[in-house]
């Protein structure tokens, strides 16, 4: 019985601590074509980590190298996110280490 109340008293703890550490990020929502989106979210928490990961896992599918990918993608008629370009969200959303990585490689 001692196990069994300490088995539940964990499960509950990791629970609301999941809970809290999901409430902290930014809340953002995506619609329409979203097999991209970690584009769009790198931007949003401008994280350049993420972001470049992102080329790297899209060598192949989109592109044949991290600066083709980047390149298909940065383009006007590339990935959009919120209807801009990524340079142009980028600046909007006040990412500014994602956008200077973006105008200076493209």
């Amino acid at each position: 019985m001692k196990l069994l109340k300490t088995i539940i008293a964990t499960a509950t703890l990791s629970i609301a601590f999941n809970a809290s550490a999901a409430s902290s990020q930014k809340e953002v929502r995506f619609v329409g074509e979203t097999e991209f989106a970690g584009f769009c979210k790198a931007i949003i928490n401008d994280d350049l980590k993420t972001f470049r990961s992102n080329l790297s896992r899209n060598v192949g599918r989109i592109g044949d190298s991290q600066r083709q990918v980047l390149r298909l993608v940065t383009s006007d008629t590339g990935l959009t996110c919120n209807g801009s370009n990524l340079i142009q969200f980028s600046a909007e959303r006040g990412a500014d280490t994602v956008h200077e990585y973006l105008t200076s490689r493209s």
